[in-house]
């Protein structure tokens, strides 16, 4: 079994994350660390990484490393845009939540459409998507907030966060050639986009297979 430790800065991005596992990475043994004090700093300072929550997030992936985890995952998109410099802090390999989903549209798709659901990302999300611009090819990215559906969820009422996402993604795809889902808390919603004429790409699969790859180079 490969041990995976998942650090998350809320609770909604749990579920996705173990259903994934469950139905396509079976040898993979998941551990949590959840710390929502990450999201509400995050929120706090309008979308920004203060040194504070980075030093919250080291703090995390360390004990991740004491407890022997082979790999470990950002499951919140916020910090993404840190991957590289939380990498340095740790001796497992690390992967953020979105980037192989932007990494594999910048070398599919010319223009795709993103759908953000927790508003502070949005900043994170344009960071991540210029860096991809950078390193692999141009795309141009719409990259819309589905507003209230993440706090539809974290009060319960996923049909309306299911609701509010698939009318951001049908609105997208019709100006698009794919769509991100940047959270990975919108893997509920991904059933309910099978009749979209376009690609969807959702980030639990893409990032773990991702963060599975880096363990298997790093053991060579």
């Amino acid at each position: 079994m490969t041990k995976l430790a998942v650090i998350s800065a809320t609770r909604v991005s749990l579920e996705p994350v173990e259903q994934t596992a469950a139905r396509q990475f079976p040898n993979v043994e998941l551990v949590h660390f959840l710390d929502e004090s990450m999201s509400l700093m995050a929120k706090q300072s309008g979308g920004r990484i203060t040194p504070s929550n980075l030093c919250r997030m080291v703090g995390h992936i360390h004990r991740a490393n004491v407890n022997g985890a082979d790999g470990i995952l950002l499951s919140c998109t916020i910090f993404s845009p840190y991957a590289e410099i939380l990498q340095s802090f740790s001796e497992a390999p690390l992967a953020a939540a979105d980037v192989a989903a932007f990494e594999k549209a910048a070398e599919l798709y010319k223009k795709i459409g993103v759908v953000v659901t927790f508003e502070p990302t949005l900043l994170s999300v344009k960071t991540v998507v210029d860096n991809c611009n950078a390193k692999i090819a141009p795309v141009e990215a719409d990259i819309r907030l589905a507003k209230g559906a993440f706090e539809a969820l974290t009060q319960g009422d996923e049909e309306t966060h299911i609701r509010l996402i698939c009318s951001c993604a049908e609105a997208l795809a019709k100006d698009c050639d794919a769509v991100v889902l940047s959270q990975m808390s919108q893997l509920r919603a991904l059933p309910m986009l099978s009749h979209l004429k376009v690609p969807v790409l959702s980030t639990p699969a893409l990032s773990m297979e991702a963060l599975l790859d880096k363990i298997k180079r790093s053991q060579l």
